[in-house]
């Protein structure tokens, strides 16, 4: 996936993180994916109440009707409210459970990779503060000698 120049842990490591913020972005795109459906059912809804509510008023022969017809009006979109809160609430809750597992699922190969990066980051510093304390223990005795 990437090229030779990268060494093997970078390598690891930028694969584990782009494998999890692949699948947390398409957990992320599923759920608002469910809230455009949400929102626009919630659309329909209100739509068909209004219809509905239009529908009685036309429809009413004396005062009595036209008052339930108007009062029926003016406190539309009650159901459909209600349940755009309740479905709203589920998936909400389903993406917080969804994510969480995912990140759960994906975190402890993150750690692992992120520690084998750092175990070799570290051996290398080791390794070429060795050899530059070399060459300084090299050059000491030459510039003692001038001296």
């Amino acid at each position: 996936m990437f090229p030779q120049a990268f060494p093997p842990a970078i390598r690891s490591h930028i694969e584990t993180l782009i494998t999890f913020y692949t699948d947390m972005a398409q957990r992320t795109l599923e759920a608002m994916q469910s809230l455009a459906e949400l929102n626009l059912q919630l659309g329909r809804d209100l739509l068909a109440e209004a219809g509905a509510n239009h529908q009685r008023l036309l429809a009413s022969k004396d005062a009595a009707q036209l008052g339930t017809a108007v009062r029926a009006q003016l406190t539309s979109g009650g159901n459909a409210l209600q349940n755009y809160q309740r479905h709203l609430a589920e998936v909400l809750s389903r993406t917080n459970s969804t994510l969480a597992q995912t990140a759960a699922t994906h975190l402890p190969a993150v750690n692992r990779s992120a520690n084998t990066l750092t175990e070799e980051f570290l051996q290398e510093a080791r390794e070429q503060s060795a050899r530059a304390t070399e060459k300084m223990a090299q050059y000491q005795p030459a510039s003692q000698m001038r001296h």
